[in-house]
């Protein structure tokens, strides 16, 4: 019963995800950034909630969150804040959404992967005392994120690969090997598969789920 009611939340994000792609490729937002992708998201899985007449949700961006005995892999302090976090009253289940929006323009390669992976971590953090499903969306209009035939890594920033179809292995050590690092290492607890949508369009979006309810 538990998977059911989790995918009934994840299709909320699904579907609010498939609106949001729609509009920013047809330039509705302008210089949009993160926040308005936050905000436009939430209100999409808002109103979406109230066309399948499941008005019962309460949603809070930027929900800051509390860590008892340990840190928050991306902060690495025992506070984090979830960009969206709604919760189903009608069944109970809260889900947590990390959101990235990758501009070719800013050149932020490839400590942006490295971001990516630590907003995952934090979303496997979530789960249990604040959350019962994560997910994490990005927004890209840059091949060096999804393409294979773009540019090869760079072997020491190799590790934190978002591009289509590449896997991660429950357990595998990721490690930032530049003279400075960005971070330190990172170990997610779940597999992962990298699918990327609307590949037609210029921006391209990355959804993934995290949950232990598979």
């Amino acid at each position: 019963m538990i998977n059911k009611k989790i995918a009934q939340s994840y299709d909320f994000v699904t579907r609010g995800v498939e609106k949001l792609i729609t509009k920013i490729n047809n330039d509705a937002y302008g210089a949009m950034n993160e926040a308005t992708l936050q905000h436009h998201l939430a209100m999409n899985i808002h109103l979406d909630s109230l066309q399948q007449h499941r008005c019962n949700l309460s949603m809070i961006l930027e929900k800051k969150v509390l860590r008892e005995n340990d840190v928050y892999p991306k902060t690495r302090k025992n506070s984090a804040n979830i960009d969206v976090l709604f919760t189903d009253r009608d069944n109970g289940v809260r889900c947590a959404i990390e959101l990235k929006c990758f501009h070719r323009v800013n050149h932020r390669e490839p400590n942006n992967r490295y971001d990516a992976y630590a907003d995952i971590a934090n979303l496997e953090a979530y789960l249990g005392d604040h959350a019962d499903v994560g997910v994490f969306v990005l927004f890209t209009d840059h091949p060096h994120y999804f393409d294979n035939n773009f540019r090869a890594h760079s072997h020491k920033t190799n590790d934190f690969c978002l591009r289509q179809n590449h896997q991660y292995k429950a357990g595998r050590i990721l490690s930032y090997q530049t003279e400075t690092p960005h971070g330190p290492d990172i170990v997610l607890r779940l597999n992962y598969k990298f699918s990327w949508q609307n590949l037609e369009g210029r921006w391209k979006v990355l959804v993934l789920k995290v949950s232990e309810e598979e």
